[in-house]
């Protein structure tokens, strides 16, 4: 195993449980802690984590119980409003909320990409290395109560049902996070 103790950075709940039940490797010590991380605005989601993992690094450089730190950055990328908005995704939501999203798509193309970007920063020699992954879904109507910010309007490519309308482990079969998670478990696990 490439490390055995890694620090979540989330300020999200929802996130921190959903990691923690798609990694799920023996062995490994994982913790989640909010920290105020500066934030660029880019439409780059690797620029973006490379920004907040190098701050998670010096904010945690008196933190020697764990071998790596990771930020989790989501984006989703409609086609209708020309790959808005993005990474900006927080701030739409939290400004128009999951219905004023999906109004804003009206008579538009709604063919979406969710994306998932795990940003690792190793501790003891500040080298980063990104995990991604991507859904193709597009936006419906708001439907279902499960989840958590815009599941209740993205609907994947093959599903009849939102990711708000799945159960927990039918989302976590097939979400952009358990792509990108996937990717980090096959990293920890492989041999050098």
């Amino acid at each position: 195993m490439k490390i055995n103790n890694l620090l979540l950075i989330t300020g999200n709940p929802g996130k921190a449980v959903e990691f923690e039940s798609l990694l799920s490797i023996k062995g490994l010590k994982v913790g989640h802690v909010s920290l105020e991380l500066e934030e660029i605005q880019s439409f780059d989601l690797e620029q973006i984590g490379i920004s907040k993992i190098k701050s998670a690094l010096t904010q945690m450089d008196q933190r020697t119980d764990y071998d790596a730190l990771l930020t989790d950055d989501t984006g989703l990328f409609c086609n209708g409003l020309n790959g808005l908005p993005g990474p900006f995704i927080k701030w739409f939501l939290d400004r128009l909320k999951v219905e004023g999203l999906f109004q804003l798509m009206e008579n538009r193309d709604r063919k979406t990409r969710a994306v998932c970007l795990l940003s690792l920063g190793l501790s003891k020699t500040n080298t980063i290395k990104h995990f991604k992954g991507e859904v193709n879904g597009q936006l419906v109507e708001s439907r279902g109560c499960g989840g958590f910010g815009w599941d209740k309007i993205f609907k994947p490519e093959g599903s009849n049902q939102t990711y708000g309308e799945m159960s927990p482990e039918e989302k976590n079969r097939i979400s952009h996070r358990t792509v990108a998670v996937r990717e980090l478990r096959n990293w920890i696990l492989a041999e050098d």
